[in-house]
Order: C-alpha cells, then structure tokens, then sequence
C-alpha cells in the first residue's frame, strides 16, 4: 500500500514481519536486538491481515538476515510484507530502522 497525499515527496518501503502469536512477535524483536538488528515492533497494518495483532518492522535491506536469524532462533513467521510510507509519515522508521542511510 502507497501513502499518496503528496505525490512529490519521497517514499520510503520497510519490510513488516508478521507472526502466529505475540509470544514469536516479542522473541522475534529480542533476537534481532541482540544481533544489533535496527526494529521497531508495530501494530500489524490491517492491510496485511488479522494474525497477532503485532508485527516486526525492519529495513527491507535486512529481511534475509533477519529471517535466517529467527528460523535459526525457532521463532516462527506468518508472513512478510513490504509497506511504504511518505518520508514526512515514515520520521519513526527513519530514526530507528536508519531508512535514509538505505
């Protein structure tokens, strides 16, 4: 899904990892921080589904890394996503996830 208020302005894409329960969503977010992986945990959009309610936000750079990482650690996915938003509604993403270094 495309965030178009202001068709000029730069978009910026994450990648959203979605999981069975929010038990796989919080030790998704524990592995990856302990492998100094940037993530954000996240409302799952509604646009990707119901599931847990809870999703794992990364930079679309790291997605292989990040799933090896938790297929290495047990935890299991539901789905993944690719998400955009305007850089202005993406300031949270930037700062954390280091989108702009992208």
């Amino acid at each position: 899904m495309m965030d178009c208020d202001n068709p000029q302005e730069e978009v910026l894409t994450a990648t959203v990892i979605s999981f069975p329960s929010s038990h796989y969503a919080f030790q998704a977010e524990k592995v990856c921080q302990e492998a100094n992986l940037p993530v954000l945990l996240i409302p799952l959009p509604r646009e990707f589904g119901a599931d847990c309610g809870v999703a794992l936000l990364i930079s679309p750079k790291l997605q292989e890394q990040a799933e090896a990482l938790l297929s290495q650690a047990g935890v299991t996915l539901a789905g993944t996503y690719q998400i955009s938003r305007q850089r202005s509604r993406a300031k949270l993403w930037q700062r954390v996830l280091h989108l702009s270094d992208a």
